[in-house]
């Protein structure tokens, strides 16, 4: 019985969290240039896309802007 209900609760605390909503983004590196010479960034998890300056990484998560 005691099972039952941790599991039932462990179910629970995981449905109202939602961790998967709050996975950081993921850069992937397009290595063909754009025409200006930056590089397109593409984020694995949450399809966000970035040009930045060869050499240059996305510092931070933009998945609250890519799904406005």
């Amino acid at each position: 019985m005691y099972i039952i209900l941790a599991l039932l609760i462990a179910v629970a605390v995981i449905l109202i969290l939602q961790p998967w909503k709050r996975r950081a983004c993921r850069w992937r590196e397009d290595r063909r240039a754009l025409a200006d010479g930056r590089v397109l960034h593409r984020c694995a998890a949450c399809g966000a896309e970035i040009a930045l300056p060869k050499g240059r990484k996305p510092a931070a998560c933009l998945a609250d802007r890519s799904q406005q």
